[in-house]
């Protein structure tokens, strides 16, 4: 028997289909392979542009650690700076390698630990030259001790010949108030010229200053006045009898109840001579003996007083 060619058989619908799936999947293949090989030639040529690029404009080397490079808005769009985040230092040019930096840093470090270490060597020198200039030998010690023993007599010897002065000074000015009241004693009986006397005055409204350091403004009468002055006297007579304890109360009661000025020295006037004071408190103080108190109020313009004469 014989085989049937292919234009004898039978042509039907899925042997179209068949026919045409079997002519794209041969054509298929081919035409894939011939694209990949013209892919990978394009890649080729492109990397062998892109070293010869590289080659013959290389690129800058890279920035150091903490550097940026940022567009520059001021000058021209295209311009250029470098930048460190850490420091926020700027500048145009490129900026040293890590490598440098770092040198640079270490160097500045042994640098700076000289400079402390010379600085830490001056300053104990310093202290030692200090220390050695505060200690002194036992030759300056013995001087000193000699010095300031000397110091001591002198200022001792200073303080007693001051204390003599004034010794001699008192005794002086004892000598002479003794000699003047010796003096005004012997001529009590007579007339003398100064007498010194204590007195306490009681200002009143009528007064030709009612106003005192113990008073601004006096408004008491001159019956109340003289009333005070009476329970004075009435204090004074228990001391009579004795003329220091006579002196020493008087002067007591003078600087709490005077209104005069010298009740800060007890009511003393100091030695007085004729036409020094009013007339009825002269006549007052000169009539009486050393040692005597006034037995009635004396009355002045200035107020009403009672006397205690001491010389």
């Amino acid at each position: 028997c014989t085989m049937a060619s292919a234009d004898t058989l039978p042509h039907s619908k899925e042997a179209d289909e068949d026919a045409d799936m079997f002519d794209d999947a041969t054509d298929g293949p081919a035409s894939s392979i011939d694209g990949g090989n013209n892919n990978a030639t394009a890649t080729e040529t492109h990397e062998k542009s892109v070293q010869q690029q590289l080659a013959s404009n290389p690129p800058p080397p890279a920035l150091p650690t903490g550097w940026f490079l940022k567009p520059s808005h001021i000058n021209a769009p295209d311009n250029y700076y470098y930048f460190n985040q850490d420091t926020g230092e700027c500048c145009w040019d490129l900026p040293a390698t890590a490598s440098s930096t770092s040198a640079a840093a270490l160097a500045a470090e042994a640098v700076s630990q000289e400079s402390l270490n010379a600085t830490a060597a001056a300053a104990a020198a310093a202290v030692k030259s200090i220390l050695k200039r505060a200690e002194p030998t036992a030759a300056e010690n013995n001087a000193s001790t000699t010095q300031s023993t000397a110091d001591t007599n002198t200022t001792k010897v200073v303080k007693s010949s001051s204390t003599s002065s004034t010794s001699r000074k008192k005794q002086k000015t004892d000598d002479r108030e003794k000699h003047r009241e010796k003096h005004h004693h012997s001529s009590s009986s007579s007339s003398p010229k100064e007498v010194r006397v204590l007195h306490i005055l009681k200002k009143h409204k009528d007064s030709r200053r009612p106003a005192s350091w113990r008073n601004p403004k006096i408004t008491d009468t001159k019956q109340k006045a003289i009333s005070d002055l009476h329970e004075l006297l009435s204090i004074l007579s228990e001391s009579s009898s004795n003329p220091k304890e006579l002196r020493a109360t008087f002067e007591e009661l003078a600087k709490t109840e005077s209104d005069c000025s010298s009740a800060k020295r007890g009511g003393d006037l100091g030695f007085f001579g004729r036409k020094k004071m009013q007339p009825a408190f002269e006549k007052a103080s000169f009539g009486l003996r050393v040692g005597e108190l006034t037995r009635e109020v004396v009355d002045t313009s200035s107020g009403v007083h009672i006397i205690l004469r001491l010389a």
